[in-house]
């Protein structure tokens, strides 16, 4: 069997065609849909990127790996011995990381290697850690100085969402075959063509839609502004109000020309996707290709006011990603429809290991989502998923049920009654009615962190799972 992993960056749940978001354009999104399962719960198990990554690759949360920020650097002898690409590496698969992959703080002293086991290394730049083969700064310096005098001409940093106006978007004088999103996606599309028939696995991660939202030339004119329907306008006194003023700037009509932006470069990463999967059908291994679809988190997108973007929360929108799961087949009952299991992307790894028929995800916290397309039921069923965040020194958590949620945040207590108030408009922590919720929703969390520990705690005693004993030998 073989695994390709679609990854994008910073990507609102509900920003896809087949979500059903108005207007848009998702064709590759919108098929492997089609062929495949769409979890409408899905959420990441931290926030923001790299930890996020490090949940992703590893299976784990963030209280077990201790890789809460974009800053935190995690002990090379502390990477676990069950990453996504080393298991399969291990079974006899070609391995490849393709894209933005965020392991490291890009400012850490990390030396020069392969830590995660992937044969073959394309990134959009010389990213810190991994023996990278080509990187498209390498490759095109010229476009690369073009499209960063463009970005400082708007006044947005290296990091490109560090103001209103990256999130606001502005159109490059770049088609997308010219940006690294472009490149990225024809250098995953020549190494599937270059497999000659054997099992490979394929992690192609795209910087976009992550601000800045630098929409190429061939897609700017994709969507009119004056088209687009605003997110309703939250009231006054939410508990995180005024809480965005590194963003502000934009008045609210101004949120049009942020969301078609967006749109845009939503639309344009989906372009890059088509080549990947074209690959795979031309290659002739669509059919026994696992291929997934996802993101490392969400984006609040202006849903709770004009000032409101990035991934620093623990609203919906910001933790909320969109997962489409296409299986290989043999496992189609489910395709084609749409599940409402609450899951988590820890839950990634046992799923391709359980797919793959490989061992490991006994010992990692996440539930094989694999018996979903044979009918069968889960493993277990979650009674509400765990999200963390790390802000100011203090971690924050958010457990959400398919009705509740529940954030201790930066913001003090919240909870929401999700199933009637989906934007989160009214807190409902001093409500003495709704504290029965709350209570429910700590209880379901504690349960989550007890199995969590437990079942990784097994990797440490493996030795008792093994068929013999002192007595066969």
């Amino acid at each position: 069997m073989n695994v390709v992993i679609l990854l994008n960056d910073q990507h609102a749940h509900h920003v896809l065609g087949c979500a059903g978001f108005p207007l848009l354009q998702t064709p590759a999104a919108d098929a492997l849909a089609a062929d495949g399962l769409r979890f409408e719960q899905a959420v990441c198990a931290v926030t923001p990127c790299l930890p996020s990554r490090h949940a992703i690759s590893h299976g784990l949360y963030a209280f077990q790996t201790g890789i809460y920020t974009n800053g935190h650097c995690m002990p090379l002898e502390a990477i676990p011995s069950v990453t996504m690409a080393r298991a399969f590496k291990d079974s006899g698969h070609r391995t490849a990381a393709v894209g933005k992959m965020h392991w490291f703080p890009y400012h850490a002293p990390v030396s020069r290697g392969s830590y995660f086991g992937y044969d073959y290394r394309a990134a959009h730049f010389n990213e810190t850690g991994e023996e990278i083969d080509i990187h498209f700064v390498r490759e095109h310096p010229d476009i690369v100085r073009q499209a960063g005098a463009v970005r400082q001409a708007y006044g947005v940093g290296k990091g490109g969402d560090d103001c209103a106006a990256a999130f606001k978007g502005y159109a490059l004088p770049l088609s997308l075959s010219q940006t690294s999103d472009g490149w990225l996606g024809e250098q995953a599309a020549t190494w599937v063509r270059k497999q000659a028939g054997g099992p490979f696995f394929l992690m192609t991660s795209f910087p976009g839609p992550h601000a800045p939202h630098a929409v190429p030339s061939d897609y700017a004119d994709l969507y009119d502004p004056a088209s687009i329907e605003l997110p309703p306008a939250p009231p006054a006194g939410l508990a995180d109000e005024g809480a965005y003023a590194r963003y502000e700037g934009l008045a609210r009509e101004e949120l049009r020309v942020v969301i078609a932006n967006y749109m845009a470069c939503v639309t344009a990463v989906d372009a890059c996707h088509a080549r990947v999967i074209q690959a795979l059908k031309d290659e002739g291994v669509y059919d026994e290709t696992l291929v997934v679809m996802m993101s490392d988190h969400g984006e609040l997108l202006g849903a709770r006011g004009p000032a409101a973007f990035s991934k620093y929360s623990l609203y919906d929108p910001a933790i909320r990603v969109p997962l489409i799961v296409k299986p290989p087949k043999g496992y189609e009952g489910a395709c084609g429809t749409t599940s409402d299991a609450l899951v988590n992307l820890v839950d990634l790894l046992p799923t391709l290991l359980d797919f793959a028929g490989l061992d490991g995800g006994y010992s990692l916290p996440g539930i094989s989502l694999k018996p979903l397309f044979a009918g069968k039921p889960l493993a277990r069923e979650r009674r509400a998923t765990l999200t963390e965040f790390l802000w100011e020194g203090s971690v924050h958590s958010a457990i959400r049920s398919r009705d509740w949620k529940l954030i201790e945040g930066p913001h003090g207590r919240e909870l929401y009654h999700i199933a009637e108030d989906p934007h989160e408009f009214k807190n409902l922590a001093a409500d003495g009615n709704a504290a029965p919720h709350a209570a429910e929703l700590e209880e379901a969390c504690l349960e989550e962190i007890r199995l969590a520990s437990r079942d990784y705690a097994r990797c440490h005693t493996e030795f008792e799972r093994q068929d013999w004993n002192p007595l066969t030998m």
